[in-house]
């Protein structure tokens, strides 16, 4: 005899059904982390590039933006700051851990994100920009440029309902505040101390998106760190300004002394050096790609057919087709920055002690060779000049004369034995022509 389910079977049946499927869902979502550190520039435009197309492809619930940064280039902060507008995954600026700050350019761009965080102990604000002059660093106050900055940051904190009037003194008058302030004056959403703090908040969050008002669920999502690609890594390493000003100082004083001295490989180096800093200062990738494999290639060309073997200027052409396929990718140039004074300064203090010490290690190397070449000019008046056989030397032998220390190839028209003090009296190509003293 069979017997029909209970009422309060099927009820628990589905509601155990309905549990499942939620826990089953909180257990399937994911967010990815990605890491903006250091200076703004055209490597975080590629890494928030590449880190929402990973986004995209595992259907991640946000992008956690993790922002700690002295500020940075202003047209990549804005070319970033559009990405986030336009992005139909939720993003989620974070400035995290404790003792990070978003100033200048991070400001800018957690102002453009869909929900902003802030761990405590952490600080945002100092949106005023920067220019470097011969005369040194200073804030810029051209009302031209202030009321433009004013306008476009008030203007993304309007999009998100936060506090228009605070975000324009981050510019006006390089206002900082830290997370408590920032939450409490209606500037970010949340103040949460560590990520899954984080998840924990912003779980149930409505946030409008390019592709219309989602709701995130966050709870328990699985966390994954977005790792930029290798290229990427490299781009980071060169865009930092003072790097790129330090290859290009390398590069021009090592070309010097290879030109000076060449057969070191010195040359090679200072070339490749500075195409190095002009990709780290902003120039068109694409442009130097095909200049390093176009040098790539020739150097090669001429370790090959020119000089038979494998020596400097073989490992340069390698080193000069390795890099251009690496770089094979777009850029811009680079000339504004918003970043905080005390980075620039830094900065400075930083690359002209640098400058000094390698310019005290060239001008020494100078001074070496010039040294070598004014020996060698001295040794080209030896006409008239003594010095002492040291083989037998006859009409149908040469042999060798010692001259000022000096090892040097010798003829004569008679015979003259060892140990004889001579004259130098011509030169026939590189052997010298000597006769009895």
């Amino acid at each position: 005899m069979k017997t029909k389910p209970s009422i309060l079977t099927i009820l628990f049946l589905l509601i155990f059904s309905l549990f499942s499927s939620v826990y089953v869902n909180a257990q399937d979502t994911s967010v990815l982390l990605v890491e903006l550190t250091g200076t703004i520039d055209q490597s975080s435009l590629e890494i928030i590039k590449e880190s929402i197309r990973q986004a995209d492809s595992i259907n991640a619930e946000a992008l956690i933006v993790i922002l700690d940064t002295p500020g940075g280039a202003q047209q990549q902060t804005f070319d970033i700051a559009d990405i986030f507008l336009e992005s139909s995954i939720p993003i989620v600026g974070y400035v995290f851990p404790s003792g990070s700050t978003a100033w200048s350019a991070g400001t800018y761009l957690l102002i453009s994100t869909h929900i902003a965080a802030m761990a405590n102990h952490t600080i945002m604000g100092s949106c005023q920009p920067v220019e470097i002059t011969l005369e040194g660093t200073k804030v810029i106050n051209d009302s031209k440029i202030i009321n433009a900055l004013v306008e476009w940051l008030t203007e993304r904190a309007n999009i998100y309902k936060r506090n228009s009037t605070i975000v324009e003194k981050f510019v006006t008058e390089n206002l900082n505040i830290n997370a408590t302030q920032a939450y409490d004056l209606r500037v970010i959403e949340y103040v949460s101390n560590s990520i899954d703090d984080l998840l924990n908040d912003i779980d149930g969050f409505q946030v409008k998106t390019s592709a219309g008002n989602l709701t995130l669920n966050t709870i328990n999502a699985k966390k994954i760190q977005f790792t930029p690609s290798f290229g990427i890594q490299i781009q980071r390493i060169l865009s930092n300004p003072i790097l790129s000003s330090i290859l290009l100082m390398i590069g021009i004083l090592a070309l010097v002394f290879g030109i000076s001295s060449p057969g070191f490989g010195a040359e090679v180096f200072g070339v490749i050096a500075i195409l190095l800093s002009l990709v780290g200062s902003g120039f068109a990738i694409s442009t130097l790609s095909i200049i390093f494999l176009i040098i790539g290639c020739l150097l090669l060309f001429v370790e090959i057919f020119v000089t038979p073997g494998f020596g400097i200027i073989g490992i340069g052409g390698i080193i000069c087709l390795v890099i251009g396929s690496i770089f094979l990718i777009p850029v811009y140039p680079n000339k504004e920055w918003l970043i905080s004074m005390e980075y620039v300064e830094t900065a400075i203090v930083i690359l002209l002690a640098f400058v000094v010490l390698v310019a005290i290690f060239f001008g020494f190397l100078l001074y070496k060779i010039l040294q070598i070449r004014n020996k060698k000019k001295v040794v080209g008046t030896f006409f008239g000049e003594q010095a002492r056989t040291i083989d037998r030397i006859t009409p149908e032998k040469p042999g060798f004369i010692i001259y000022k220390g000096e090892y040097w190839e010798a003829i004569s028209d008679t015979v003259i034995e060892p140990n004889s003090k001579v004259i130098i009296v011509g030169k026939e190509e590189s052997r010298l022509i000597i006769k009895k003293n």
